[in-house]
């Protein structure tokens, strides 16, 4: 919120283009607001589970509106697709974000699986099944980075399982095959090729250093250096609200998982009741992964599916540790 509310300051003194800035900046805090206004309410939880069951519902309904055009492009060619086409005039996605709903989706299925005991979370395979296939054709590095994130979060949440013996080679495979063999040619030093954005740091880092105490305001990256995406949190956050406004947005990363940490909330998802296991657990994954993607894209950084993504998994945590204190020594 304070990084919001100095973006949202430098907007209307520094931005190029005041009404653009100030338009993005409301939409960054408009989700704030509302967790705000949530969790504000006498019994916040129930309704911090239905936005949860939404954004699920929606990522799905994403996902399966890009099947198609996966199914067309097929499977198993080195080729990488950027650009998916949404039916019905609805747009594209690239890549990236593409992988980004694959991925939500396998840890929604794939908690789902883990967490009931009934025979109907079996119709979860259906959706993991495109949604493992969505991913490794997007050879998005990101998301592949972020299922390694997400199944050493899995591991520490629910310890060594038998069917692990199964998860654990299937993930390994997509990543090895999607990461190295398809988008990498078999050379590591491909993988870790930044296809630009170094060249995009570097004309961000110059415009931080024009104005580094309170940055251009928001959509400054797309105002200041040619349409172009600075694919770095942190550095999304300079730009936008300088140098102090990178270290509260920073601070906001570290904040959250000292508190994730120190609450306990990784040991105690185990015993929590239903249906919180499954939310608490799906929320701390998609946190995880989507902490290891703002290295590499600007997650939360602005107005985006990654923050309407965040923050009720974020408010979700929180106001469940709050209910559910732990006993005093």
């Amino acid at each position: 919120v304070y990084y919001g509310a100095l973006g949202l300051a430098a907007s209307i003194f520094f931005s190029p283009d005041m009404g653009t800035a100030l338009y993005w900046g409301s939409a960054y805090l408009s989700p704030l607001l509302v967790a705000w206004f949530v969790i504000e309410r006498p019994e916040p939880l129930p309704i911090l589970r239905t936005i949860l069951r939404l954004n699920g519902a929606i990522i799905i309904m994403l996902m399966l509106a890009v099947l198609p055009e996966a199914y067309r492009f097929g499977f198993g060619r080195a080729a990488r697709f950027e650009i998916y086409m949404m039916p019905f005039g609805l747009g594209e996605v690239r890549a990236n974000g593409v992988g980004r709903y694959a991925l939500i989706v396998l840890i929604i299925a794939g908690v789902s699986l883990v967490t009931s005991a009934s025979k109907r979370r079996l119709l979860w395979l259906p959706f993991a099944v495109p949604a493992l296939f969505i991913l490794m054709q997007t050879q998005s590095r990101s998301a592949l980075l972020g299922l390694a994130v997400v199944g050493m979060l899995f591991v520490m949440i629910r310890g060594i399982d038998l069917r692990f013996l199964v998860a654990g080679p299937v993930a390994a495979y997509a990543i090895w095959i999607s990461g190295v063999t398809w988008r990498a040619k078999g050379a590591l030093s491909s993988l870790v090729f930044l296809t630009g954005r170094d060249n995009t740091w570097k004309k961000g880092l110059e415009r931080i250093g024009e104005s580094p105490v309170f940055g251009w305001g928001f959509h400054a990256d797309r105002l200041l250096i040619n349409e172009e995406h600075m694919h770095n949190s942190y550095l999304h956050a300079g730009i936008q609200a300088g140098v102090i406004g990178a270290l509260l947005f920073a601070a906001a990363v570290v904040i959250l998982w000292a508190f994730v940490v120190k609450s306990g909330v990784l040991r105690r998802i185990r015993t929590a009741a239903a249906p919180d296991q499954a939310l608490l657990m799906q929320s701390v994954l998609v946190l995880g992964f989507l902490s290891a993607r703002s290295i590499f894209e600007s997650t939360a950084a602005f107005y985006g599916v990654d923050l309407l993504l965040l923050v009720p998994a974020v408010a979700y945590i929180y106001q469940w540790v709050y209910d559910n204190p732990l006993p005093e020594p």
